[in-house]
């Protein structure tokens, strides 16, 4: 069965998430690579998905390739920048919440002597006022 565009668009679309480089080098590599699929089809223009893949290799074959012959000190850097990132981002996640319970804590303080606090079940809070004798 020859090779549809759909076909061809799954299999370059696999390679693409297998490939960890900057993007730069990802589309220069996929617009090389493509133009390997399009002589490969000049020469086989029936070919299969299967035909395909047995001449050019399997996505994750490919990848490896790729990224075996990959910069790796740039890969280290891509993933260490990640790191930081996910790092950074849990830090704040954590400031904002400490901030929110120690801000929720002090209303419920500040309220205690004007009124009394009743949490329901579904998380609403009621302020009900109380009187007191001066």
């Amino acid at each position: 069965m020859k090779l549809t565009n759909k076909e061809r668009n799954n299999y370059i679309s696999q390679i693409k998430k297998l490939l960890f480089c900057s993007s730069k080098d990802r589309k220069k590599f996929l617009k090389e690579f493509n133009d390997n699929i399009d002589d490969f089809l000049k020469d086989n223009p029936e070919a299969s998905i299967d035909e395909l893949q047995k001449a050019m290799g399997t996505p994750q074959e490919i990848a490896d390739g790729f990224l075996g012959n990959a910069d790796t000190k740039a890969i280290k850097k891509r993933t260490s920048i990640v790191r930081i990132l996910v790092l950074g981002i849990s830090i704040a996640v954590i400031i904002i919440a400490v901030f929110f319970i120690t801000a929720w804590i002090d209303m419920y303080k500040n309220h205690r002597g004007h009124g009394e606090v009743t949490i329901i079940d579904n998380g609403t809070i009621y302020v009900e006022a109380t009187t007191s004798a001066p």
